[in-house]
């Protein structure tokens, strides 16, 4: 599938957003799970996003994971696929970055990947194999190639699809967070047992 399918796909998905009130209401049941997951309850250092408003509305567990004292980290990009992840102490202290999306601050501390304990992790579309549409921008490949975190994809019921296609560097999520519960994805690397 050319980038021009994806597109297409893209396009195909977010027609399908019945609007801010079903949205509401499956992001009110999502959340609800995740603060009940023990994965999401004992990560010490979760990253997580601003999301889009088709996307799923994460902010209660970005407000909750500050709320807790623990580690809240938000992408900020650098420059083209490159995106760090910063700490942030607030969520009103966002500003517009390149692409008009709230980041953090220029001067807010960069966190490596690998400190990651719980990646929520945006999407455009999600398979039941743990594949996952971005917005095309690969800024989430190295990301998610360089860590050993737990990563959650946030997916609304209209986000479901048969299949997403995959490049050969497109990183499988281990898990998806939706209305009807938290639902576990295996890993391609069976080498490595999934610890949840």
């Amino acid at each position: 599938m050319n980038q021009t399918d994806k597109q297409a796909l893209r396009r195909a998905v977010r027609s399908r957003f019945p609007g801010p009130e079903a949205r509401a209401r499956e992001s009110g049941l999502l959340c609800g799970h995740v603060m009940a997951w023990p994965v999401y309850r004992r990560a010490e250092v979760v990253a997580g996003y601003v999301p889009l408003p088709w996307e799923a509305d994460i902010t209660p567990l970005l407000a909750d994971v500050l709320a807790s004292g623990r580690t809240l980290l938000l992408p900020r990009v650098e420059g083209e696929r490159l995106m760090t992840l910063r700490r942030v102490e607030r969520l009103d202290g966002l500003s517009a970055g390149r692409w008009g999306l709230p980041e953090p601050p220029e001067d807010a501390e960069i966190v490596p990947v690998e400190q990651v304990q719980l990646m929520l992790v945006p999407l455009e579309a999600m398979d039941r194999s743990g594949m996952r549409l971005g917005k095309g921008g690969g800024y989430y490949d190295t990301l998610l190639a360089g860590t050993e975190a737990v990563t959650l994809g946030a997916a609304m019921s209209w986000q479901w699809v048969e299949r997403v296609p995959c490049e050969p560097w497109d990183q499988p999520l281990t898990a998806a967070a939706d209305s009807a519960g938290i639902h576990l994805i295996r890993t391609k690397d069976t080498e490595r047992p999934m610890i949840l």
